[in-house]
């Protein structure tokens, strides 16, 4: 039968039949704007039926019909849904919910597949009907699926395609795809088949195509049935097509399948023009007892009452029992029975076959059951007929045979006979009673069966059965005690316990087992310990004092005082230098009758105060320093030329550095001078230098590069850490605490700060000195100290590094430098050459101290502790480090105290003074200890165990492993009988590759008993006749074997097929050939067919066979007698019968010639069709095809093979048919199917474990067991099933005990402490701190005035982050002292008016501030630029801008160039100039200059040039700016350079008062006084008188010197003229275009010649490289100082004349600036050549 379906979009009409032995026709028809109509058909009339519609909204529109359950399948188009319901709209149901519009749906009701066309997708998919599985069939690559239809003979779908007009085929699994043909049409839809497959419909629903087509499947070959009308959807039924057309609302029209005259049905109503439509026979419900689409079938033997199901037959409860199928309709087959036949039939007497209903066996059961089925085996104990006889004590759990009752694996130990029913005898246990009984306490007898000795054993015997002596160290009852220390390691008695020759030392009593008290050690506990350390005891064998000595004593024991003139732990450190070599105190050191000279402390051990002075014009001075009197010392310096300046010294190695300025060097030597080496070559001179000599690194300013650089001195590698942006970095600090460096800035006069590695750079403060220099720090980090080095400044100040407060501790002198030492400053002052001074580091009087000599007023201080080079045996800088234990008779290097040679054993580091660790030994400690006893630590030295060797181990430093053979301690224990060559476990004497054959235990000494032998006694002695025990080692039975058994053990049971003794029988003909009886050769089970009697060895007589014999012959062909095996037929059967007894008709299931074939699984085990074998109505489970002849693929199973496989153990695959997993489920699975989760709270294989102790009682990991979410409070692990350890509590143990009193450990559930908290914690788990404000125990305290109210420390009540302010003390309970305030009370009052105090809190100031100071707290300086009382005044023009005193307004370091008075707020005089007006205006015209430098604002008085008309002209120039040139003075001398005459009279030839007028004609020599009155022409050389040869020559020569020379002077003086032109008009442009030279800070106006500014970058900055100038031209000559002509700057760098280069005209004149002039080696202002640099 072949059943089609049309689905397209937009519409759907579909055709019914209701109940009567036809069924009527019923038509139904979608409308996309109603609902879905019915009407029912008879002839041409359609008539509405009621109810008219099942679905009013929605939009329906695809439509198909399911004969079997009478259901309609539509879509709600709106809502993306497909729909089912029966024909009157009961039992509405979604059937599934699509992503997007459905195109067209088509059910195949046989298989139970929905197709339908997904509109988003562009792909048809299949909904499987029975599991809802949905699957991907076809991905359409075209432009829409429109309309689907189905041959379900051949499995095979069709659909059009709208996009590409063309109708495509594919299989219902989308393989095989193809395209029939192109329609023709241009937009094919109504797609339809005919039931035999043969033919398409379709027809085309676009409004400009009026047609139906049809196309032969065959041929390909398509015709046009219908013409005149839009078509949309059509439908097939009983050899008509019904339609729809679009442009006909009101009717449906009837169309024969070939063609012709089309018939118009009426709907009775308008509807939309896309609908769709179906014809169906409809055949109402089945009456009672029928089923199937017609009601024609009759239901089968269906449980109790129940009737089938009316559509396919099913019974809902299944079938009575006998009967099987789906449907109840197939009879048990022989050997079945019970509800489905699923059950077999049981051990019925005689084979007989039980009741198909009930399973009840009519004739009885067979030996070992009972029941009325006989499907009951006999329990566990019980055998025979009905069950009746009882067991014997059967080996292990296995029970006896059921049949016979014998035990089949023997008997339990304690028990021999067949049956094992006869009990061993006393004294006798174990399997057959061979084995004896052991050691048991008293008289008792052992357990028959396990030889356990009831009560115990005898003491030294251990085991169940008593037969293991104690080993080793163990004894007495159950080996449970132990021996004690017995001396030399001898094992005392297993039963006492007793040492025969003492105990070892430390231990006591009878037993050696009481460890000596705290404070006794040795043999017997007879010795005294010594002075141990602390309250720790010796180590009660040896005597060791194991965390050492107490002071003042040496030794193992601590026994022994230290030695005169030693003191101290271990007496490691020397006595000092104590008073006439007296000793000291051996404990702490000190000195009782005073120190040495020089010397001082306790411990005398202050060296002495050396004070190091650098003389920049001599060398290094050092002096002793004794309470106000520096002596020199000898040699009295160490470096007497190349101005040393920089200092420091290396206290480590005892060495000062310093700096060699001519050489740029710095260098280091002793501070005798000797050693004396080159660390460092330096590019430019070197500005200061620190050392960290903690870290080794040397920090320097480089003059040169303005830089601060890191030389680190073990690797000699120089880093560049500051790069300075200021004018001179001066002096340098170093705190090493901290690790960061301090310098001071002398240019900008500020200090500033960054890290070792050059981070963190920032300013500190500006510093008020005009030339801060001698920078120290204290030792704590907490102040800068500074002097200024300034001629004009006296006085030293003092910073706190936080507050960022300054102080002047003193003034009076030009300070210099100064150092730190023990709470003063050292200072070097400028002014004074030949002394140094001493200063509280809090300031006072200062106290001098004569250098006895005059020295530079450059100078460095330095002043240390020095203690001489260190004894022998003593490190470190103050010698008070011992040296460690160093190898051989070396001492340690004095400075740090290396080893050069390395350590003596037992000790390593580099100064061999840390001891090796626990474990270690040996030189360097690079060795372990072995194998010492209790894990001991062996000896240090040595390596040796003072506690003995570990089992397994000997020697004496226990490295020495047991001889192959022998293990235990000290190697004293012989190995049992391991496995063939193989040694025991020298430590355990376990045996590890197992025992040789006989032998048990983990040390192989206990031999196999009873019936146990071979391999670890897992092996059993075989069937030895009359019950002998076999050989334990190879088993073999000594009188041979029972009946049935073989081989030298008698363990190898007679081969199936044999039997009796030595298996020499051989078995005829048993049933099955299943094996005869291996001892008597009887048949259990029967004989084979043809055969009878005990043994089978009987044939059958005529007309007989089978099984006994108990079978008739059936109708063989012509009487022929069958065989009397088989019952077969030789010449076959006859007609109508088959089988090979000819006995059967063709079964249910064959078919074909001679009922050959078999049917394959059709549904419900129906017969097939007797001539095809084709499956009527379906296949079984796990099958499919159209004769169910294929399996389903691997992983699928059921019906249609829908069924998706779960989850198999392993991944095997399911039984095809129900699913099933033949192997089992994977973990966390169960039933059959393997589809069921295990059950909460099991997981695991076959849910066979149980979860453990889960949070809130949850269900486990299904698979693993683990709990999800953690444990129950106490538990943890995985799974839950481990408690908490101490310490620990709470869910998944998670949780840590707090605070508990004494360390007692919290409950491991609640996490309550059982005795309390510690102090500082409160609450039942003591995890609660003390609330804020309280501490103590039990919180019951309160904390004082604590920073910010924070709270104290809730254990101690210390205030952790200090006080509030005003207060002190660790709990912040005491008031500042008089005279401090703030946070710790750290901060000082400042500057309160007449010297009242503070506020104790803020630090304010109740009566205002002194004069210079303002501020709430009076700590601040009045800004600079401003001083006096609330910082009202201005300051005047100090030098170089500084700020003024911050009290009187004096400028501390003088006036700035122009300014003069004591606060420089009075303008120089005219004539004066410079720095406190201190210059004179020389030779400046009119005495006019400018005040501030000096420059001569209307030029120079003739014979002056320069900007400050400082500079004579030079030979040979003179007048205004020394533009002139002299004439031809006499003797080569110069003119005057005011008026150009020559003093010594004109050269000959030369006259006037200049002589620059040359002879007249005719005169020459000196004056022009001669006359040339010899010469023929009256014409001479004017020089010396000579005649000229003619007059032409004369003349000519005459004109040509004057024309010569007259060009020359032309020339030059034109030269000169340009020259001044040019620079005069460049620098007056510049004037104008400069906006970067700002006015004179006097106030002038820029009609000065110079004005100027310092520049580093822009107008607002200073730098003291540069100043720029404007250009006088009177001045040019100036340019003449560095060359004849001005000179500039190349591109290359170089000089080049201004004569020969081309002047820019935005160029600007460069004067050197007068600072960088002094520094730079003192270049006069006058003779500073002007540069030219550009500037645009």
């Amino acid at each position: 039968m072949l059943y089609s379906t049309a689905l397209v979009l937009f519409g759907h009409i579909c055709i019914i039949a209701a109940a009567s032995s036809s069924g009527k026709v019923v038509v139904l028809v979608t409308d996309y704007d109603g609902g879905i109509y019915k009407y029912s058909l008879s002839g041409d009339v359609a008539t509405p039926m009621k109810p008219s519609f099942v679905e009013t909204s929605t939009k329906p529109l695809c439509l198909d019909y399911d004969p079997v359950y009478r259901q309609i399948y539509w879509d709600r188009r709106s809502t993306k849904t497909i729909m089912k319901a029966d024909l009157d709209g009961r039992n509405m149901q979604t059937v599934f919910k699509s992503n997007s519009s459905v195109r067209d749906i088509a059910i195949d009701w046989e298989t139970r597949q929905l197709f339908f066309a997904d509109d988003k997708a562009h792909a048809i998919f299949c909904l499987n009907m029975t599991s809802n599985a949905v699957s991907r069939f076809i991905s359409a690559t075209n432009d829409e699926v429109h309309s689907l239809v189905l041959d379900t003979s051949r499995r095979l779908m069709y659909w059009t395609d709208v996009g590409h007009a063309q109708i495509e085929q594919a299989t219902y699994e989308g393989t095989n795809r193809k395209v029939l043909t192109h329609t023709g049409s241009e937009w094919p839809t109504g797609l339809v088949i005919d039931p035999q497959g043969d033919y398409l419909f379709w027809c085309d629903a676009h409004s400009s195509n009026k047609d139906i087509k049809k196309m032969n499947l065959k041929t390909k070959t398509i015709s046009v049935l219908l013409t005149g009308k839009t078509y949309y959807d059509a439908t097939y039924f009983e050899g008509k097509l019904f339609i729809v057309a679009r442009s006909d609302r009101s009717h449906f029209f009837t169309l024969s399948e070939n063609g012709g005259q089309e018939t118009s049905v009426s709907l009775q109503r308008s509807m939309s023009e896309w609908r769709r439509i179906k014809v169906i026979r409809y055949y109402g419900e089945c009456a009672g007892g029928h089923y199937g689409i017609t009601c024609n079938s009759t239901c089968g033997m269906c449980s109790g009452t129940d009737t089938c199901d009316t559509a396919i037959g099913h019974c809902p409860s299944g079938c009575q029992a006998g009967w099987t199928g789906d449907r109840c309709d197939t009879e048990c087959e022989d050997g079945q029975y019970g509800v489905n036949c699923t059950q077999s039939c049981a051990q019925c007497e005689d084979e007989s076959v039980c009741d198909k209903s009930s399973g009840q066996c009519p004739s009885g059961c067979r030996p070992g059951w009972r029941g009325e089925r006989c499907d009951t085996e006999c329990e566990a104990g019980y055998y025979g007929f009905n069950c009746t006889s009882t067991c014997g004590n059967c080996y292990g759990e296995t029970v006896c045979d059921h049949a016979t009752g014998k035990c089949p694996s023997g008997c339990q130990p304690g028990w021999i006979s067949d049956r094992c029913n006869i009990e061993c005898e006393d004294g006798y246990y174990g399997f057959n009673c061979t084995s004896t009984c052991g050691n048991c306490y008293g008289e008792t007898v052992c357990d028959h069966a396990s030889g356990k000795c009831p009560s115990g054993c005898q003491p030294g015997w251990i085991g169940d059965r008593c037969t293991i002596e104690c080993e080793g160290d163990p004894r007495g009852f159950n080996c449970t005690s132990r021996c004690g220390k017995c001396e030399d390691w001898e094992v005392c008695d297993k039963a006492s316990g007793q040492c025969s020759i003492g105990c070892e030392p430390g231990w006591s009593g009878e037993g050696c087992a009481t460890e000596c008290e705290a404070g006794y050690y040795g043999f017997n506990c007879t010795s005294t310990c010594g002075n141990c350390s602390g309250e720790t005891v010796c180590d009660h064998a040896s005597g060791k004092c194991p965390s050492g000595c107490q002071p003042g004593w040496i030794g193992d024991r601590c026994n022994i005082e230290c030695s005169d003139g030693y003191f101290g732990f271990n007496c490691s450190f020397t006595c000092a230098n104590c008073k006439i070599k007296t000793v000291c105190n051996k404990k702490n050191g000190h000195c009782p009758s005073g120190c040495e000279p020089g010397w001082s402390g306790d411990r005398c051990n202050k060296g002495k105060v050396v004070v190091l002075v650098t003389d920049f014009d001599g060398g290094i001075y050092k002096y002793s320093l004794s309470g106000d009197v520096a002596t020199p010392m000898k040699p009295s310096f160490v470096e007497t030329s190349m101005k040393p300046l920089c200092l420091d010294y290396d206290p480590v190695y005892r060495q000062m550095y310093w700096e060699r300025r001519s050489a740029k060097t710095i260098m280091k030597a002793d501070l005798d001078g000797h050693y004396k080496q080159t660390v460092y070559k330096m590019k430019s001179s070197l500005r200061d230098m620190d050392i960290d000599w903690e870290t080794r690194q040397l920090f320097l300013v480089d003059d040169k590069a303005l830089a601060i650089f890191c030389l680190n001195m073990t690797s000699n590698a120089v880093s560049r850490i500051i790069s300075a942006t200021n004018n001179e970095v001066h002096s340098l600090v170093l705190d090493t605490s901290r690790r960061l460096i301090y310098w001071s800035d002398v240019g900008r006069a500020q200090i500033e700060q960054a890290t070792y590695e050059g981070t963190n750079r920032k300013v500190l403060t500006h510093t008020g000195s005009d030339w801060p220099t001698g920078l120290v720090i204290d030792p704590q980090g907490d102040y800068l100290f500074w002097c200024d080095a300034s001629i004009s400044n006296k006085n030293i100040k003092k910073m706190n590094i936080k507050t960022k407060k300054i102080s002047v501790l003193i003034t009076g002198k030009t300070y210099y430098d100064a150092t730190y030492f023990e709470g003063k400053l050292y200072i070097i002052a400028r002014s004074d050459s030949s002394h140094f001074f001493t200063l509280s580091e809090n300031g006072g009087q200062e106290t001098a101290h004569s250098l006895q000599r005059n020295m530079s007023e450059w100078r460095r201080i330095k002043v240390i502790r020095y203690y001489g080079e260190c004894a022998g045996g003593h490190y470190g800088i103050t010698c008070n480090s011992t040296c460690g234990m160093c190898s051989g008779t070396d001492t340690c290097d004095t400075a740090i105290g290396h080893c050069p040679s390395g350590c003596q054993a037992g000790w390593t580091g580099d100064r061999c003074d840390t001891e090796c660790e626990d474990g270690q030994y040996g030189v360097n400690c690079i060795q372990s200890c072995a194998q010492c006893e209790d894990e001991s630590v062996c000896d240090k030295f040595s390596g040796q165990c003072p506690s003995g060797c570990r089992p397994g181990w000997r020697g004496e430093r226990c490295d020495t492993e047991c001889e192959d053979g022998y293990y235990g301690f000290n190697c004293t224990s012989t190995c049992g009988n391991c496995y063939s060559e193989t040694v025991c476990d020298h430590a355990s004497g376990k045996c590890p590759s197992g025992c040789q054959p006989g032998w048990i235990g983990d040390r192989c000494t206990i031999e196999c008993e009873g019936d146990p032998r071979g391999f670890n006694c897992t092996s059993r002695c075989g069937k030895c006749e009359d019950w002998e025990v076999c050989d334990k080692a190879s088993g073999q039975c000594s009188i041979g074997c029972e009946p049935g058994w073989s081989g030298e053990g008698c363990a190898t049971e007679c081969p199936n097929g044999s039997h009796g003794f030595q298996c020499q029988h051989t078995c005829i003909r048993c049933l099955n050939r299943e094996p005869c009886d291996k001892a008597t050769g009887d048949c259990i089970g029967g004989c084979e067919a043809g055969w009878t009697g005990n043994k089978c060895n009987k044939e059958c007589s005529d007309g007989y066979f089978g099984f006994n014999c108990s079978s008739t012959c059936a109708s063989c062909k012509d009487g022929a007698v069958c065989n009397k095996e088989s019952g077969h037929c030789p010449s076959g059967c006859e007609p109508g019968w088959t089988g090979d007894r000819c006995n059967n008709e063709c079964p249910n299931g064959s078919y074909g010639v001679g009922c050959q074939h078999s049917c394959s699984r059709c549904l419900n085990r129906e017969p097939c069709d007797k001539v095809t074998g084709r499956c009527i109505h379906g296949c079984e489970s796990g099958w499919t095809g159209n004769k169910c002849n294929k399996e389903c693929s691997d992983g699928y199973f059921g019906f249609n093979c829908s069924s998706t496989c779960a989850s198999c153990k392993d991944g095997t695959v399911c039984n095809k048919e129900s699913g099933h997993c033949p192997s089992g489920c994977e973990p966390g699975w169960t039933g059959d199917r393997c589809n069921k989760e295990c059950p909460n709270g099991s997981y695991g294989v076959g849910c066979q474990h149980s979860c453990s102790r889960c949070l809130n009682r949850e269900p486990c990991d299904k698979v693993t067991g683990r709990c999800i979410n953690g444990c129950e409070s106490g538990w943890t692990g995985n799974m839950c099933n481990k408690e908490c350890s101490g310490g620990y509590f709470g869910f998944s143990c998670s949780s840590t005990c707090a605070n508990c009193k004494g360390g007692t450990v919290c409950n491991k559930e609640s996490g309550h402490c059982p005795s309390g908290c510690e102090p500082g914690w409160i609450g039942d788990r003591c995890n609660k701190e003390c609330p804020n404000g309280s501490y103590g125990v039990g919180c019951q305290q309160t904390c004082s005035r604590c920073l910010n109210r924070e709270p104290c420390d809730k254990v101690t009540g210390r205030c952790i982050d200090g006080c509030e302010s005003g207060w002190t003390g660790n709990m912040c309970n005491k008031e500042c002292s008089d005279g401090y305030y703030g946070f710790k009370c750290s901060s000082t009052c400042a500057n309160c008016k007449g010297g009242t105090l503070c506020n104790k809190e803020s630090g304010h100031c109740p009566s205002g501030c002194e004069p210079g100071w303002t501020g709430d707290r009076c700590n601040k300086e009045c800004p600079g630029g401003t001083y006096g009382a609330e910082c009202e005044m201005s300051c005047g023009g100090c030098l170089d801008g500084e700020s003024c005193n911050k009290g009187t307004g004096n400028c501390m370091s003088g006036c700035d160039e122009g300014w003069t008075g004591p606060r420089c707020d009075e303008e120089c005089s005219p004539g004066y100039f410079g720095y406190n007006c201190n210059s004179t205006c020389k030779y400046c015209r009119s005495e006019r200059c400018d005040a501030s430098r000096g420059y001569c604002l209307n030029g120079c008085l003739p014979g002056w040039k320069g900007i400050h008309c400082t500079a004579a002209c030079p030979e040979g120039m003179y007048g205004d700016g020394c533009l002139s040139v002299c004439g031809k003075c006499g003797h080569n001398t110069s003119c005057d350079p005011v008026t150009g005459q020559c003093s010594a009279g004109c050269l000959p030839g030369w006259m006037g008062e200049t002589c620059v007028e040359g002879c007249p004609v005719g005169r020459y020599g000196d004056g022009c006084t001669s006359t040339c009155h010899k010469c023929q022409s009256g014409q001479c050389d004017a020089a010396d008188g000579t005649c000229r040869l003619q007059a032409k020559i004369i003349s000519e020569r005459g004109t040509s010197v004057v024309v010569f020379l007259l060009t020359g002077a032309c020339v030059l003086i034109l030269l000169l003229l340009l020259i001044t032109l040019g620079i005069a008009c460049m620098f007056r442009r510049r004037l104008r275009r400069l906006s970067m030279i700002p006015e004179n800070r006097t106030g002038r106006d820029n009609c000065n010649f110079f004005a100027h500014e310092r520049y580093s970058g822009d107008s607002s900055s200073r730098s003291n490289t540069e100043e720029f100038v404007t250009f006088n031209p009177l001045y040019a000559a100036d340019l003449d100082v560095v060359s004849p002509a001005a000179t500039s700057l190349g591109s290359n760098g170089n000089q080049q004349s201004l004569l020969d280069t081309d002047v820019p005209t935005n160029s600007a004149v460069v004067v050197p600036d007068k600072g960088t002039r002094q520094e730079s080696g003192g270049i006069s202002d006058d003779l500073a050549a002007p540069l030219l640099i550009n500037t645009e």
